[in-house]
């Protein structure tokens, strides 16, 4: 008896043969991605407080000349969004937490938002967490029962509404969707496919990568595919979401990078130091419009302080091994 067949039917020997499929590589030159970069108004940003911040691609995109910037931030930040600020390229920004941590305030976060020259949306860490994950959803906003009741939140923050939930007639609260037309992060390792492994961090990458509609990676180190699958559980971001992958050995500076360099303390306070005191361009014509690239801007790190935040690492975890 014949089989019986279907107009859309594919055929047993096609359902059943392999058909190899070549990948594109997605490594790009910083230059490429700056370029990128410059035509986009609202970035997310990976990382946090002082690590893993994807500080090559910040200098690169205000280098080739981004500007009124809305910035969705991790939870916590520091330099990764105050360098923005301190070069007068950011409208709007959600912030949780924008600071140095031991070494003070944000200087320039603190002088605009003083003066009012950004605009401020006071985004605790659930809003910012909620959000993302309602813009990586394709939802149109988050809800929350309790969590902002006796709060000052809703007060200050004209983006948190509420509505009536149509289950039991109360009142809840909603967060929108912090979807941004771009996503940067950090990664340790990469393949040129995008498959980016983060050994560390806090796990918002994947959250931040899919409320964005395009996701470009720096990579301390670029390594061959077979080197990623012996270690697939480092893999935090799925390949299909990744653009474009950018090798920025020691991007992360003046940041760190989890198991390869500690943060530059001296370059920070030299950056407060700076800003606090009027002298933000002084900064960023050295740092930022100086070098003609990422290996010159090493060049003013200079391969003694590299070794140096290398060491300092390597040091902090034999001593935390042999607690």
């Amino acid at each position: 008896m014949a089989q019986k067949t279907y107009k859309h039917m594919i055929p047993l020997e096609q359902q059943t043969s392999i058909v190899a499929v070549e990948r594109k590589s997605k490594l790009i030159s910083l230059e490429e991605a700056g370029k990128i970069l410059a035509t986009k108004k609202s970035f997310g940003i990976a990382g946090q407080v002082s690590a893993l911040s994807p500080m090559t691609l910040i200098r690169a995109a205000i280098k080739y000349g981004a500007k009124d910037i809305t910035l969705v931030p991790p939870t916590s930040a520091s330099i990764a969004a105050d360098l923005w600020i301190a070069a007068g390229r950011l409208k709007k920004v959600y912030v949780s937490y924008i600071g140095f941590e031991g070494l003070g305030f944000a200087p320039a976060f603190r002088k605009a938002s003083q003066e009012g020259t950004i605009e401020v949306i006071e985004a605790d860490e659930p809003f910012i967490n909620l959000g993302t994950e309602a813009a990586g959803g394709g939802r149109p906003f988050e809800t929350v029962q309790y969590l902002y009741d006796g709060t000052s939140h809703p007060k200050i923050n004209p983006e948190i509404k509420t509505t009536i939930d149509p289950y039991t007639g109360r009142t809840v609260f909603t967060i929108p969707p912090l979807k941004t037309e771009v996503c940067i992060i950090h990664a340790s390792v990469s393949d040129i496919y995008g498959n980016c492994q983060i050994w560390g961090g806090n796990r918002q990458e994947h959250g931040k990568a899919k409320a964005a509609d395009m996701v470009i990676v720096e990579a301390d180190e670029i390594v061959d595919t077979d080197e990623i699958r012996k270690d697939p559980w480092k893999t935090v971001i799925n390949p299909a979401l990744v653009d474009y992958v950018v090798y920025t050995p020691f991007g992360a500076h003046p940041t760190f990078s989890d198991l390869r360099y500690a943060t530059d303390q001296e370059h920070l306070k030299s950056y407060i130091e700076l800003v606090r005191n009027g002298k933000a361009q002084e900064y960023l014509d050295k740092y930022v419009f100086g070098p003609k690239d990422h290996m010159e801007y090493l060049q003013l790190i200079g391969i003694k302080r590299i070794v140096e935040l290398q060491s300092m690492l390597s040091l902090k975890a034999e001593e935390e091994g042999g607690d």
